[in-house]
């Protein structure tokens, strides 16, 4: 099965997202074996993103194959990583069909990287980073309510008393939230998946009364909540299948940024509203922008960076990229995270807006662990006014222009001198011919 990407029409006039589609085409094909390969495991809420850093790698010269194992979830495939586990297949960027399709490998090769959307102290089987591995941290990602497009209007915004009700009891018995209330189209996720443990801290809720169909937990007076159980992607495909039919008004479910924003024309997103906040908020500033504004003042509040982890160097500081042990993923993590400086064709801000992640640059809130207190942020190197260009936000500052010195700027700096933005083809994953470099007036 291959994983196909589209160019869509840019935002504003400018950006330019990633498609994640299922094609139905079947590939049963051995994995590269030329130039480099970098094997990783995680969930499938990050693999967008990484789809999107194949894409870019591969057309390297010579290539570099990121093969990825995401047959698990976020907690099993960075359990891959430090048990340590081999993995026989995976998604790998095809550049002929420029799709992820399934390859599988000649020999098992050991995962010499994972990624996952939380901390390891969220997972069943651990309660910290492992000895010997390091934890570095890439762009930002929300965890989106989405419902069929179909759904009535009035249906807007979701609190976390609301969530709380509607996956802690699945529409059973008195404690039913309408208009969702029809068992069968609630989809939730698994109870190792980042989605579901985020939406664990978010309500209080026992991951595994969340991922549904199980026992009652704790109050066996409760009928078992037999909501559905879905991957992200066929959690968008079963709303979608609503849209027009008499149970468009009581689906919903929960999905990362990266899918819902693919299928904003199948499936719409609802505002947020986190217990104490007066009232609920997109995670961009409208219900049909893409520009994150919400997320990244931290307004929105269900938003985490993709945590990216790897073994480390024997008695070293494990928080350094530098003390990667495998070279090649020292490599692959440090252009991530800007400790290492990226090559020609890999413009890593680009695959990160494309797979509706928010660079850490342009982010204006943060927070240090999963769902804590965010606060205010300002990046060493803003790529604030970048990311407004790129995303087609309506309403930047004003002094946020394209610039190519600092006195074309009448405040902050020219920054961010590169590829513009949408100047890496999404179909090929490597730069437009002839794209020049242009910079954006940043506050610092």
């Amino acid at each position: 099965m291959s994983r196909s990407f589209g160019r869509r029409a840019a935002v504003g006039g400018l950006g330019a997202f990633a498609l994640l589609a299922l094609s139905g085409q079947a590939y049963a094909v051995t994995c590269p074996s030329t130039g480099t390969s970098i094997y990783g495991a995680g969930g499938s809420s990050q693999e967008t993103l990484i789809a999107q850093y194949a894409a870019q790698l591969a057309n390297q010269s010579p290539p570099i194959w990121l093969v990825y194992n995401d047959t698990g979830s976020a907690c099993v495939g960075y359990q891959d990583l430090v048990t340590p586990t081999t993995i026989n297949s995976g998604l790998y960027w095809d550049t002929t069909a420029k799709a992820l399709a399934t390859c599988t490998l000649t020999a098992n090769a050991p995962v010499t990287f994972a990624v996952m959307g939380n901390s390891p102290a969220q997972c069943p089987q651990t309660s910290s980073l492992a000895d010997g591995y390091g934890e570095f941290l890439g762009s930002v990602q929300s965890i989106d309510f989405v419902v069929p497009i179909t759904q009535s209007a009035t249906q807007q915004s979701l609190s976390t008393e609301a969530a709380y009700y509607i996956w802690g009891f699945g529409a059973v018995g008195p404690n039913t939230v309408a208009p969702w209330n029809v068992p069968a189209n609630i989809y939730t996720r698994s109870s190792s998946s980042f989605l579901t443990i985020f939406l664990g801290l978010e309500t209080h809720l026992p991951v595994a009364r969340i991922a549904q169909p199980y026992p009652p937990v704790g109050d066996a007076a409760v009928p078992a909540n037999p909501t559905q159980v879905k991957t992200t992607l066929l959690t968008e495909s079963g709303l979608n299948a609503l849209n027009g039919t008499s149970g468009q008004e009581s689906g919903i479910g929960f999905l990362s940024a990266e899918i819902a924003d693919t299928y904003r024309s199948q499936i719409r997103v609802l505002a947020y509203q986190h217990t104490g906040q007066s009232c609920g908020y997109w995670p961009d500033s409208t219900k049909d922008a893409f520009d994150k504004v919400n997320v990244r003042t931290g307004q929105y509040w269900l938003w985490s960076p993709v945590h990216y982890f790897a073994a480390v160097t024997a008695g070293s500081d494990a928080t350094k990229v530098a003390n990667i042990a495998d070279p090649a993923t020292k490599s692959l993590i440090g252009w991530i995270t800007g400790d290492v400086a990226q090559p020609a064709g890999v413009d890593v801000f680009n695959a990160e807006v494309r797979a509706s992640t928010v660079p850490k640059c342009a982010m204006q809130a943060w927070r240090d662990g999963d769902l804590s207190a965010p606060y205010s942020y300002a990046p060493p190197a803003s790529c604030s006014c970048k990311f407004d260009f790129a995303t087609g936000t309506a309403n930047k500052p004003a002094t946020c222009h394209t610039c190519t010195a600092d006195g074309d700027c009448s405040t902050g700096h020219c920054r961010n001198v590169g590829p513009a933005v949408g100047a890496l083809d999404s179909d090929a994953g490597s730069p437009d011919a002839g794209a020049g470099n242009v910079g954006y007036c940043e506050v610092n």
